[in-house]
Protein backbone atom coordinates (compact mmCIF):
# COMPACT_ATOMS: atom_id res chain seq x y z
CA UNK A 1 0.00 0.00 0.00
CA UNK A 2 1.39 3.39 -0.98
CA UNK A 3 2.30 5.62 1.96
CA UNK A 4 0.12 8.70 2.47
CA UNK A 5 1.67 11.94 1.32
CA UNK A 6 2.66 14.51 3.92
CA UNK A 7 1.85 18.16 3.21
CA UNK A 8 3.46 20.85 5.35
CA UNK A 9 1.84 24.30 5.44
CA UNK A 10 4.06 27.02 6.87
CA UNK A 11 1.95 29.94 8.11
CA UNK A 12 -1.54 30.14 9.60
CA UNK A 13 -2.75 33.36 7.99
CA UNK A 14 -5.60 33.71 5.51
CA UNK A 15 -3.84 31.66 2.81
CA UNK A 16 -2.66 28.95 5.21
CA UNK A 17 -6.07 28.50 6.85
CA UNK A 18 -7.85 28.29 3.50
CA UNK A 19 -5.32 25.73 2.27
CA UNK A 20 -5.77 23.73 5.48
CA UNK A 21 -9.55 23.63 5.00
CA UNK A 22 -9.21 22.49 1.38
CA UNK A 23 -6.63 19.78 2.08
CA UNK A 24 -8.20 18.49 5.29
CA UNK A 25 -11.64 18.01 3.78
CA UNK A 26 -10.19 15.72 1.08
CA UNK A 27 -8.73 13.14 3.54
CA UNK A 28 -6.13 12.31 0.88
CA UNK A 29 -3.01 13.30 2.82
CA UNK A 30 -1.53 14.00 6.22
CA UNK A 31 -1.26 17.72 6.92
CA UNK A 32 1.06 19.60 9.27
CA UNK A 33 0.32 23.27 9.90
CA UNK A 34 3.26 25.20 11.37
CA UNK A 35 3.06 28.72 12.76
CA UNK A 36 5.05 30.67 15.33
CA UNK A 37 1.76 31.63 17.02
CA UNK A 38 -1.09 29.30 18.06
CA UNK A 39 -3.69 31.60 16.53
CA UNK A 40 -4.87 32.96 13.18
CA UNK A 41 -4.86 36.78 13.35
CA UNK A 42 -7.77 38.47 11.59
CA UNK A 43 -5.71 41.39 10.37
CA UNK A 44 -8.65 42.80 8.41
CA UNK A 45 -10.19 43.78 11.75
CA UNK A 46 -7.06 45.29 13.29
CA UNK A 47 -8.46 48.81 12.86
CA UNK A 48 -11.34 47.90 15.20
CA UNK A 49 -8.97 46.46 17.80
CA UNK A 50 -6.72 49.51 18.07
CA UNK A 51 -9.75 51.82 18.21
CA UNK A 52 -11.32 49.85 21.08
CA UNK A 53 -14.20 48.63 18.94
CA UNK A 54 -13.53 44.96 19.71
CA UNK A 55 -11.55 42.70 22.03
CA UNK A 56 -8.56 40.47 21.30
CA UNK A 57 -10.82 37.40 21.13
CA UNK A 58 -12.65 38.93 18.15
CA UNK A 59 -9.50 39.02 16.04
CA UNK A 60 -8.03 35.57 16.74
CA UNK A 61 -8.87 31.99 15.78
CA UNK A 62 -7.32 29.08 17.74
CA UNK A 63 -5.17 27.10 15.30
CA UNK A 64 -4.78 24.18 17.74
CA UNK A 65 -8.55 23.68 18.00
CA UNK A 66 -9.01 24.27 14.28
CA UNK A 67 -6.49 21.57 13.42
CA UNK A 68 -7.94 19.12 15.95
CA UNK A 69 -11.40 19.54 14.46
CA UNK A 70 -10.40 17.83 11.20
CA UNK A 71 -9.16 14.60 12.74
CA UNK A 72 -5.94 12.70 13.28
CA UNK A 73 -4.61 13.42 9.78
CA UNK A 74 -4.14 17.12 10.69
CA UNK A 75 -1.49 18.32 13.16
CA UNK A 76 -0.61 21.80 14.39
CA UNK A 77 2.96 22.56 15.48
CA UNK A 78 3.94 25.83 17.14
CA UNK A 79 7.35 26.57 15.68
CA UNK A 80 9.25 29.16 13.66
CA UNK A 81 10.61 27.82 10.37
CA UNK A 82 14.05 29.35 9.86
CA UNK A 83 15.23 27.62 6.71
CA UNK A 84 14.29 24.85 4.31
CA UNK A 85 16.40 21.97 3.01
CA UNK A 86 14.78 21.61 -0.41
CA UNK A 87 17.06 18.76 -1.49
CA UNK A 88 16.08 16.56 1.47
CA UNK A 89 12.56 18.05 1.69
CA UNK A 90 12.64 19.23 5.27
CA UNK A 91 11.57 22.54 6.87
CA UNK A 92 13.79 23.38 9.83
CA UNK A 93 12.29 25.03 12.90
CA UNK A 94 13.89 26.25 16.09
CA UNK A 95 14.15 22.80 17.66
CA UNK A 96 13.12 20.26 15.04
CA UNK A 97 12.90 19.43 11.34
CA UNK A 98 9.60 18.82 9.59
CA UNK A 99 9.81 16.47 6.56
CA UNK A 100 7.40 16.94 3.68
CA UNK A 101 6.32 15.52 0.34
CA UNK A 102 4.68 18.82 -0.60
CA UNK A 103 5.40 22.20 0.96
CA UNK A 104 3.10 25.23 0.91
CA UNK A 105 4.64 28.53 2.03
CA UNK A 106 2.09 30.98 3.47
CA UNK A 107 4.17 33.06 5.88
CA UNK A 108 2.74 36.36 4.66
CA UNK A 109 4.39 39.74 4.83
CA UNK A 110 5.58 42.41 7.25
CA UNK A 111 5.53 46.19 7.33
CA UNK A 112 8.14 47.70 5.03
CA UNK A 113 10.10 49.93 7.40
CA UNK A 114 12.51 51.36 4.84
CA UNK A 115 16.09 51.39 6.03
CA UNK A 116 16.58 54.56 3.94
CA UNK A 117 14.32 56.45 6.38
CA UNK A 118 16.29 57.02 9.60
CA UNK A 119 14.32 56.40 12.80
CA UNK A 120 11.22 55.01 11.08
CA UNK A 121 11.41 51.53 12.60
CA UNK A 122 12.44 52.79 16.04
CA UNK A 123 9.76 55.45 16.48
CA UNK A 124 6.65 54.12 14.71
CA UNK A 125 4.26 51.23 15.15
CA UNK A 126 3.11 48.62 12.67
CA UNK A 127 -0.18 46.75 13.03
CA UNK A 128 0.36 43.69 10.82
CA UNK A 129 0.81 41.44 13.86
CA UNK A 130 -1.33 41.04 16.96
CA UNK A 131 1.51 41.95 19.39
CA UNK A 132 2.22 45.20 17.52
CA UNK A 133 -1.48 46.14 17.39
CA UNK A 134 -1.90 45.44 21.12
CA UNK A 135 1.28 47.33 21.92
CA UNK A 136 0.06 50.39 20.05
CA UNK A 137 -3.38 50.23 21.66
CA UNK A 138 -1.90 49.96 25.17
CA UNK A 139 0.71 52.69 24.73
CA UNK A 140 -1.73 55.05 23.02
CA UNK A 141 -4.22 54.82 25.88
CA UNK A 142 -1.47 55.14 28.50
CA UNK A 143 -0.10 58.26 26.83
CA UNK A 144 -3.56 59.78 26.45
CA UNK A 145 -4.34 59.08 30.10
CA UNK A 146 -1.03 60.56 31.26
CA UNK A 147 -1.70 63.71 29.22
CA UNK A 148 -5.14 64.19 30.76
CA UNK A 149 -3.87 63.43 34.27
CA UNK A 150 -1.00 65.92 34.04
CA UNK A 151 -3.28 68.67 32.78
CA UNK A 152 -6.05 68.13 35.29
CA UNK A 153 -8.45 66.64 32.74
CA UNK A 154 -7.93 69.40 30.16
CA UNK A 155 -5.83 68.54 27.11
CA UNK A 156 -4.75 72.04 26.22
CA UNK A 157 -1.74 70.86 24.23
CA UNK A 158 -2.30 69.11 20.87
CA UNK A 159 -2.21 65.31 20.90
CA UNK A 160 -1.16 64.27 17.42
CA UNK A 161 -1.50 60.79 15.93
CA UNK A 162 0.30 60.36 12.60
CA UNK A 163 -0.50 57.57 10.16
CA UNK A 164 1.98 57.07 7.34
CA UNK A 165 0.54 55.52 4.19
CA UNK A 166 -2.67 56.12 2.27
CA UNK A 167 -3.42 52.55 1.24
CA UNK A 168 -6.25 50.40 2.56
CA UNK A 169 -4.76 49.82 6.02
CA UNK A 170 -3.79 53.46 6.54
CA UNK A 171 -7.21 54.76 5.47
CA UNK A 172 -9.15 52.27 7.61
CA UNK A 173 -7.04 52.94 10.70
CA UNK A 174 -7.22 56.73 10.25
CA UNK A 175 -11.01 56.65 9.85
CA UNK A 176 -11.60 54.30 12.78
CA UNK A 177 -9.34 56.27 15.14
CA UNK A 178 -10.90 59.57 14.10
CA UNK A 179 -14.36 58.15 14.78
CA UNK A 180 -13.16 56.74 18.11
CA UNK A 181 -11.84 60.14 19.12
CA UNK A 182 -15.08 61.81 18.07
CA UNK A 183 -17.04 59.43 20.30
CA UNK A 184 -14.49 59.97 23.08
CA UNK A 185 -15.11 63.73 22.93
CA UNK A 186 -18.83 63.19 23.07
CA UNK A 187 -19.04 60.60 25.83
CA UNK A 188 -16.06 61.22 28.09
CA UNK A 189 -16.41 63.47 31.10
CA UNK A 190 -12.77 64.51 30.75
CA UNK A 191 -12.51 67.38 28.29
CA UNK A 192 -9.99 66.51 25.61
CA UNK A 193 -10.90 67.99 22.26
CA UNK A 194 -7.43 68.71 20.97
CA UNK A 195 -6.58 65.33 19.44
CA UNK A 196 -5.63 65.34 15.76
CA UNK A 197 -5.22 62.56 13.20
CA UNK A 198 -2.77 63.16 10.34
CA UNK A 199 -2.70 60.89 7.29
CA UNK A 200 0.51 61.29 5.29
CA UNK A 201 0.47 60.05 1.71
CA UNK A 202 3.10 60.30 -1.04
CA UNK A 203 0.51 60.59 -3.83
CA UNK A 204 -2.26 62.99 -4.80
CA UNK A 205 -4.98 61.03 -3.01
CA UNK A 206 -5.74 58.01 -0.88
CA UNK A 207 -6.24 54.42 -2.09
CA UNK A 208 -4.12 54.90 -5.19
CA UNK A 209 -4.94 52.32 -7.84
CA UNK A 210 -8.46 51.60 -6.60
CA UNK A 211 -11.59 52.65 -8.45
CA UNK A 212 -12.75 56.27 -8.27
CA UNK A 213 -15.92 55.48 -6.31
CA UNK A 214 -13.96 54.08 -3.34
CA UNK A 215 -11.40 56.88 -3.51
CA UNK A 216 -14.09 59.58 -3.51
CA UNK A 217 -16.09 58.02 -0.67
CA UNK A 218 -12.98 57.47 1.45
CA UNK A 219 -11.77 61.04 0.91
CA UNK A 220 -15.18 62.51 1.76
CA UNK A 221 -15.44 60.42 4.90
CA UNK A 222 -11.93 61.21 6.14
CA UNK A 223 -12.55 64.94 5.71
CA UNK A 224 -15.89 64.64 7.49
CA UNK A 225 -14.16 62.91 10.43
CA UNK A 226 -11.58 65.69 10.64
CA UNK A 227 -8.58 63.69 9.43
CA UNK A 228 -5.88 66.03 8.14
CA UNK A 229 -4.63 64.57 4.83
CA UNK A 230 -1.12 65.67 3.89
CA UNK A 231 -0.51 64.59 0.29
CA UNK A 232 2.56 64.61 -1.97
CA UNK A 233 4.64 64.02 1.16
CA UNK A 234 7.23 61.38 1.93
CA UNK A 235 8.54 60.69 5.41
CA UNK A 236 12.29 61.21 5.11
CA UNK A 237 13.35 60.88 8.77
CA UNK A 238 11.77 60.23 12.17
CA UNK A 239 12.87 61.16 15.68
CA UNK A 240 11.18 60.33 18.98
CA UNK A 241 8.30 62.80 18.60
CA UNK A 242 9.09 64.57 15.32
CA UNK A 243 9.15 63.52 11.70
CA UNK A 244 10.43 65.30 8.61
CA UNK A 245 8.52 65.38 5.33
CA UNK A 246 10.33 65.77 1.99
CA UNK A 247 13.55 66.67 3.84
CA UNK A 248 12.18 70.07 4.88
CA UNK A 249 8.85 70.24 6.72
CA UNK A 250 8.62 68.88 10.29
CA UNK A 251 5.59 67.59 12.17
CA UNK A 252 5.37 66.81 15.88
CA UNK A 253 3.50 63.71 16.98
CA UNK A 254 2.65 61.76 20.10
CA UNK A 255 2.06 58.47 18.28
CA UNK A 256 2.83 57.21 14.84
CA UNK A 257 1.57 54.20 12.87
CA UNK A 258 3.30 53.25 9.64
CA UNK A 259 1.38 51.35 6.95
CA UNK A 260 3.36 52.43 3.91
CA UNK A 261 3.77 49.13 2.12
CA UNK A 262 4.85 45.56 2.75
CA UNK A 263 7.73 43.18 2.14
CA UNK A 264 7.55 39.40 2.26
CA UNK A 265 8.33 37.54 5.48
CA UNK A 266 11.97 37.07 6.45
CA UNK A 267 11.83 33.41 5.40
CA UNK A 268 12.24 34.40 1.74
CA UNK A 269 15.74 35.71 2.48
CA UNK A 270 16.84 32.09 2.99
CA UNK A 271 15.27 30.84 -0.26
CA UNK A 272 17.40 30.96 -3.40
CA UNK A 273 14.66 31.57 -5.94
CA UNK A 274 13.53 34.50 -8.07
CA UNK A 275 11.90 37.34 -6.10
CA UNK A 276 10.51 40.81 -6.80
CA UNK A 277 11.42 44.12 -5.15
CA UNK A 278 9.21 43.27 -2.17
CA UNK A 279 11.12 40.00 -1.64
CA UNK A 280 8.01 38.07 -2.71
CA UNK A 281 8.58 34.74 -4.42
CA UNK A 282 7.89 34.62 -8.15
CA UNK A 283 5.51 31.69 -8.73
CA UNK A 284 4.22 30.09 -11.94
CA UNK A 285 0.59 29.90 -13.10
CA UNK A 286 0.01 26.93 -10.75
CA UNK A 287 1.51 28.82 -7.75
CA UNK A 288 4.58 26.59 -7.72
CA UNK A 289 8.00 27.94 -6.79
CA UNK A 290 9.72 26.89 -10.05
CA UNK A 291 13.16 26.32 -8.55
CA UNK A 292 12.05 23.47 -6.28
CA UNK A 293 9.98 20.34 -6.75
CA UNK A 294 6.75 20.04 -4.77
CA UNK A 295 6.93 23.57 -3.35
CA UNK A 296 4.07 26.08 -3.63
CA UNK A 297 3.56 29.60 -2.26
CA UNK A 298 0.35 31.52 -1.53
CA UNK A 299 -0.70 34.79 0.07
CA UNK A 300 1.55 37.80 0.60
CA UNK A 301 4.77 35.77 0.40
CA UNK A 302 4.14 35.31 -3.33
CA UNK A 303 3.73 37.71 -6.22
CA UNK A 304 0.13 36.99 -7.27
CA UNK A 305 -1.41 37.91 -10.60
CA UNK A 306 -4.94 37.74 -11.97
CA UNK A 307 -6.05 35.91 -15.12
CA UNK A 308 -4.89 38.88 -17.25
CA UNK A 309 -1.43 38.91 -15.72
CA UNK A 310 -2.06 42.04 -13.64
CA UNK A 311 -0.70 42.18 -10.11
CA UNK A 312 -3.22 41.44 -7.36
CA UNK A 313 -3.19 43.64 -4.24
CA UNK A 314 -2.08 41.96 -0.99
CA UNK A 315 -5.54 41.46 0.52
CA UNK A 316 -7.23 38.69 2.51
CA UNK A 317 -9.29 37.94 -0.60
CA UNK A 318 -6.27 37.26 -2.82
CA UNK A 319 -4.62 35.28 -0.01
CA UNK A 320 -7.66 33.03 0.39
CA UNK A 321 -8.00 32.46 -3.35
CA UNK A 322 -4.33 31.58 -3.71
CA UNK A 323 -4.40 29.29 -0.64
CA UNK A 324 -7.33 27.39 -2.10
CA UNK A 325 -5.74 27.09 -5.56
CA UNK A 326 -2.38 25.93 -4.23
CA UNK A 327 -4.08 23.28 -2.07
CA UNK A 328 -6.20 22.09 -5.01
CA UNK A 329 -3.10 21.73 -7.16
CA UNK A 330 -1.31 19.74 -4.44
CA UNK A 331 -4.30 17.38 -4.32
CA UNK A 332 -4.20 17.14 -8.12
CA UNK A 333 -0.57 16.00 -7.98
CA UNK A 334 -1.38 13.45 -5.26
CA UNK A 335 -4.16 12.00 -7.43
CA UNK A 336 -2.17 12.30 -10.66
CA UNK A 337 -4.65 14.78 -12.09
CA UNK A 338 -4.02 17.88 -14.16
CA UNK A 339 -3.41 21.02 -12.15
CA UNK A 340 -5.46 24.22 -12.58
CA UNK A 341 -3.93 27.42 -13.86
CA UNK A 342 -4.54 30.56 -11.84
CA UNK A 343 -7.79 32.34 -12.69
CA UNK A 344 -7.76 34.56 -9.62
CA UNK A 345 -9.50 37.92 -9.71
CA UNK A 346 -10.70 40.56 -7.29
CA UNK A 347 -14.45 40.12 -6.87
CA UNK A 348 -14.84 43.33 -4.93
CA UNK A 349 -13.34 45.67 -2.37
CA UNK A 350 -14.60 46.77 1.04
CA UNK A 351 -13.24 49.81 2.89
CA UNK A 352 -14.18 50.36 6.54
CA UNK A 353 -14.40 54.09 7.16
CA UNK A 354 -14.99 54.53 10.87
CA UNK A 355 -17.99 53.71 13.03
CA UNK A 356 -21.05 52.46 11.13
CA UNK A 357 -19.74 53.46 7.72
CA UNK A 358 -18.09 51.53 4.90
CA UNK A 359 -17.73 51.82 1.13
CA UNK A 360 -18.13 48.71 -1.01
CA UNK A 361 -17.71 47.82 -4.67
CA UNK A 362 -18.71 44.33 -5.84
CA UNK A 363 -17.90 42.83 -9.25
CA UNK A 364 -17.19 46.31 -10.60
CA UNK A 365 -20.90 47.12 -10.99
CA UNK A 366 -22.54 47.13 -7.53
CA UNK A 367 -21.51 50.06 -5.35
CA UNK A 368 -22.87 51.43 -2.09
CA UNK A 369 -21.65 53.10 1.08
CA UNK A 370 -22.67 54.37 4.49
CA UNK A 371 -24.65 52.26 6.97
CA UNK A 372 -25.60 49.67 4.33
CA UNK A 373 -21.94 49.22 3.43
CA UNK A 374 -21.08 48.81 7.10
CA UNK A 375 -23.67 46.06 7.60
CA UNK A 376 -22.68 44.18 4.45
CA UNK A 377 -19.02 44.24 5.48
CA UNK A 378 -19.92 43.21 9.01
CA UNK A 379 -22.01 40.26 7.81
CA UNK A 380 -19.19 39.06 5.54
CA UNK A 381 -16.50 39.38 8.21
CA UNK A 382 -18.64 37.87 10.94
CA UNK A 383 -19.59 35.01 8.63
CA UNK A 384 -15.90 34.23 8.08
CA UNK A 385 -15.23 34.29 11.82
CA UNK A 386 -18.42 32.39 12.71
CA UNK A 387 -17.68 29.36 10.54
CA UNK A 388 -14.10 29.14 11.80
CA UNK A 389 -15.28 29.39 15.43
CA UNK A 390 -17.82 26.65 14.77
CA UNK A 391 -15.08 24.43 13.37
CA UNK A 392 -12.86 25.22 16.37
CA UNK A 393 -15.68 24.20 18.72
CA UNK A 394 -15.54 20.70 17.22
CA UNK A 395 -11.83 20.57 17.97
CA UNK A 396 -12.32 21.73 21.55
CA UNK A 397 -15.01 19.07 22.01
CA UNK A 398 -12.58 16.38 20.85
CA UNK A 399 -9.91 17.74 23.17
CA UNK A 400 -12.23 17.74 26.20
CA UNK A 401 -13.05 14.07 25.61
CA UNK A 402 -9.39 13.04 25.55
CA UNK A 403 -8.25 15.11 28.56
CA UNK A 404 -8.32 13.42 31.98
CA UNK A 405 -11.07 14.85 34.19
CA UNK A 406 -10.11 16.59 37.44
CA UNK A 407 -12.26 15.91 40.50
CA UNK A 408 -12.34 17.76 43.79
CA UNK A 409 -12.35 15.60 46.90
CA UNK A 410 -15.57 16.71 48.57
Amino acid sequence: MEQRKRVVIVGGGYAGVKALQTLASSHLCDIVLIDQHPYHYLQTEAYELIANECSMTRVTIDLVALSLSYGEHVTFIKDTVREIDFENRCASGQNSCHPYDYLLLCTGSRTAFQSSTPGLREHSHGVKTLPSALSFKHQFEQRLYARMESEGGWCSEPFNVVIGGGGLSGVEIAAEMADYIRVFHKDNTLTCDNIHIFLIIPHEGVLEGMECYLIDKATERLIELGVKIINHSRITSVEEHTLVLNHEKSLCFDFMIFTGGIVASTLTATIESEKNKKSQLIVDEYLRVPTFQGVFAAGDIAELRDSDGELLPPTAQSAEQSGTLAAQNILALIENREMRRSQMKMEGMMVALGGSYAAISLFGVIRFSGLLGYWVKRVIMRGYRYFLHRQCAKGMDKLSKTKPQCHTGF
